[in-house]
């Protein structure tokens, strides 16, 4: 029986349940948003509906899985305040510069230090990235040395700073060998990549999100706040009770490793490298760092039926993925229970997730976390689902992850 579904260039205040939607409208870059080609943001539409239909302006909104930024940079738009949390210090930077207006005074001086940054007052250290020759031209390794080492010297002025960095931050993967349609860097043997040169890619970026940056800083907007790294541990007890709204889109399970696919920009900014990319990845809830003492002892067991028999199947055919699996739910609710904490009575959490199909075992991840948020303390308002378009993930994973074709969004209560 064919889907019905149901076209719409915003979502509708109201939308029925279990509903399929196809959202026709691609205005997904207005102001700020298009800063950084980040993997798998999810679209603006959803935080957007979330935040009219349940908040007023000064309300506060928080995502514990900030990404790139695109709830708080919506929340801020509609004037209200807005609270992120991600383990990745580069989201940090990207939410903190998407959503920061600057003065006029500011953008004419970036203006006039645009020109003064290639040249040579001295190089940077090289980042920690295995091979690098192999990754980027000798004349770009240079050029981003040069480049990084000026931005690093505007250590006074932050918010000049961590606009250039964001700009950068954009260059490299263009300065690269690596491919441009990928989310995960490689360099291709069959089609050879011509790298931008450093200069003129970084100019392009920096006169681009200028012009973004001069027309979110004309409008009024409100506060952001990086208030944490863990989404399962959240240590502002002065929070709890006080936010009116939550929305997120978390990791998919197995669909997506963020700390490799950002790899080559980390390791400029200096965050993290190839040495110690593994103790970051340990980090990602649902990581797939599983010790195999673990995985080989015993087939994992939650305490939901309909999980357990996922996790048995997947078990008999990949160990260490069961327990991917088995991680992935867990982190997700210590996550439920600490916005739960965080929320005011009788108010908000949209969660946006994709289903899998892991070792050809289907999980349905939205439905396994409904029945985890109702047993802790949320009711189901709505589920509704939307077609994913244009998504900057094209990576079937060979059957590990699956192809997700559409995102539900589960739409919960506190009690």
């Amino acid at each position: 029986m064919k889907e019905n579904i149901i076209k719409v260039e915003e979502l509708p205040e109201e939308i029925s349940f279990n509903s399929t939607l196809e959202i026709t409208s691609n205005n997904i870059n207005r102001y700020t948003h298009g800063f950084f080609k980040y993997p798998c943001k999810f679209i603006p539409h959803i935080p957007r509906w979330a935040i009219i239909k349940y908040t007023s302006e000064g309300d506060t909104v928080v995502d514990p899985f900030a990404g790139s930024g695109t709830t708080l940079l919506e929340s801020v738009i509609l004037k209200r305040n807005s609270l992120g949390i991600d383990f990745d210090n580069f989201s940090h930077l990207l939410c903190k510069t998407k959503t920061k207006p600057l003065s006029s005074n500011e953008i004419e001086e970036l203006e006039l230090l645009k020109d003064t940054l290639f040249v040579n007052n001295g190089l940077s250290d090289l980042p920690d990235i295995h091979n690098i020759d192999h990754w980027f031209p000798k004349k770009n390794i240079e050029q981003l040395r040069i480049l990084k080492n000026n931005i690093d010297k505007i250590s006074e002025k932050e918010n000049l700073k961590n606009f250039l960095l964001v700009c950068f931050a954009t260059t490299i993967r263009r300065c690269s060998y690596a491919d441009k349609s990928s989310p995960k860097p490689y360099v291709s043997s069959r089609i050879k990549k011509e790298p931008e040169n450093a200069k003129p890619a970084f100019l392009k970026v920096f006169n681009s999100n200028l012009k973004e940056i001069r027309e979110l800083s004309k409008l009024e907007l409100g506060e952001v706040r990086m208030i944490s790294q863990d989404a399962r541990k959240i240590e502002d007890n002065g929070l709890n009770n006080t936010v009116n709204l939550a929305v997120t889109s978390p990791p998919y399970i197995n669909a997506f490793d963020y700390v490799r696919s950002l790899r080559l920009e980390n390791a400029w900014l200096s965050y993290y490298g190839d040495k110690n990319i593994i103790e970051v990845k340990k980090k990602q809830i649902g990581t797939e760092i599983i010790s195999s003492k673990l995985y080989l002892s015993k087939v994992p067991i939650y305490g939901l039926k309909k999980l357990d028999i996922i996790m048995s199947k997947i078990y008999k055919k990949d160990k260490k993925r069961a327990y991917v699996v088995y991680q992935f739910f867990k982190d997700m609710e210590e996550n439920i229970k600490q916005i739960y904490k965080l929320l005011k009575p009788e108010s908000h959490y949209i969660i946006v997730v994709g289903d899998s199909l892991i070792r050809d075992v289907p999980v349905d991840t939205h439905n396994i976390l409904v029945d985890i948020t109702k047993k802790n303390g949320y009711d189901l308002e709505n589920i509704f689902s939307y077609i994913i378009k244009n998504r900057y993930l094209r990576i079937p994973r060979k059957g590990r992850g699956g192809l997700i074709k559409k995102d539900w969004v589960i739409d919960l209560v506190k009690k």
